[in-house]
């Protein structure tokens, strides 16, 4: 076989296609939500704070939940979007 054979190439080309994609990409997914988390703790810190009528658990339990919820959401996005071709 000639190895520069272009229905060879055609071949593998459809081959890569069809072949089951490398993500979850867990990796960027933890990345990407540990960022969030971080970037939400201090956004819902800074929002809580101006709310006086709340009490101290109320206020470390909605940024605790706001972070977490983002994280989950972004981690999530970040490894199951599909590679850049």
């Amino acid at each position: 076989m000639d190895e520069n054979d272009p229905e060879l190439k055609l071949k593998l080309l459809e081959v890569a296609r069809a072949a089951a994609p490398d993500y979850p990409d867990v990796k960027k997914g933890i990345g990407c939500g540990v960022a969030a988390l971080i970037a939400a703790g201090v956004l819902s810190t800074l929002f809580v704070s101006f709310f006086q009528k709340l009490s101290t658990g109320s206020r470390i339990s909605v940024v605790a939940g706001s972070a977490l919820i983002a994280a989950l959401v972004a981690g999530g996005l970040a490894a199951f979007r599909p590679p850049r071709q």
